[in-house]
């Protein structure tokens, strides 16, 4: 390959790359609440979505910081749960380990609960956490993990492998 050729081509590769990162990604759910991720949100000729835009990780801002009382205030975590639910006890565990104030919702005889689960989230399913008005259904440590950080929430263990990743 001749110089002007490998010129042309790490130029048009350093282009390419600040786009690629600076992007959005919608996470589409459908009627059924099965969920796909999209560079582009769903065309009006597909009704029945929900859809959410999320910033791809280095084109978002920073979430704003504050004190853990005033981040619970805006963004409350919320976990509805039933009993004997291995996915709703490691969601319990993880934010207990996080140390993250949340309110848990048993709809297993709650009718309430059953009903303001559905009209938040769609359906039934659990564990669903509400993280403000985010619903995410199931639990996904990583998917969580980026939810609560860009609602403000603190990490302390990521905080921890960026100070060790610092000479």
């Amino acid at each position: 390959m001749s110089g002007k050729t490998v010129f042309l081509v790490a130029a048009l590769w350093a282009l390419a790359v600040p786009a690629a990162h600076g992007g959005k990604l919608y996470k589409w759910v459908d009627k059924d609440g099965n969920v796909s991720y999209h560079d582009q949100p769903p065309l009006p000729s597909e009704p029945g979505y929900r859809v959410e835009e999320k910033a791809i990780r280095g084109s978002e801002k920073p979430a704003p910081k504050g004190n853990l009382e005033e981040i619970a205030a805006k963004n409350p975590i919320v976990l509805y749960t039933i009993p004997k639910c291995s996915g709703c006890d490691l969601a319990r565990m993880y934010f207990q380990k996080r140390k993250l104030p949340f309110t848990e919702k048993s709809v297993e005889s709650d009718v309430t609960s059953q009903d303001e689960l559905k009209q938040k989230s769609g359906g039934y399913s659990v564990p669903t956490i509400l993280i403000g008005t985010k619903v995410m259904r199931g639990f996904m440590e990583s998917l969580l993990d980026g939810e609560l950080d860009q609602a403000g929430y603190p990490n302390p263990e990521a905080a921890e492998k960026d100070k060790e990743a610092k000479p």
